[in-house]
């Protein structure tokens, strides 16, 4: 594995594809900011997964009420 994109959010670095790393390997990271062009190209690779879940699993159930009584708890 040489690069992979990730977007910082809430102070840690969130890989947006899966990696084959070791859960607490350490790792050197190089910062580089996307360009436009590859973030508007993982949107659409988002949205491609996205409509083929819903054309595979069909609507997703609402799960607010077993969150809401979860939380409860």
């Amino acid at each position: 594995m040489n690069q992979i994109e990730a977007i910082f959010q809430h102070g840690v670095f969130e890989p947006l594809e899966p990696v084959d790393l070791k859960e607490e390997q350490r790792i050197r990271l190089s910062v580089e900011p996307a360009e436009k062009e590859a973030m508007e190209a993982w949107l659409k690779r988002v949205d491609e997964r996205r409509e083929a879940i819903f054309k595979r699993e069909g609507l997703l159930p609402d799960s607010t009420l077993d969150i809401a009584e979860d939380r409860r708890r």
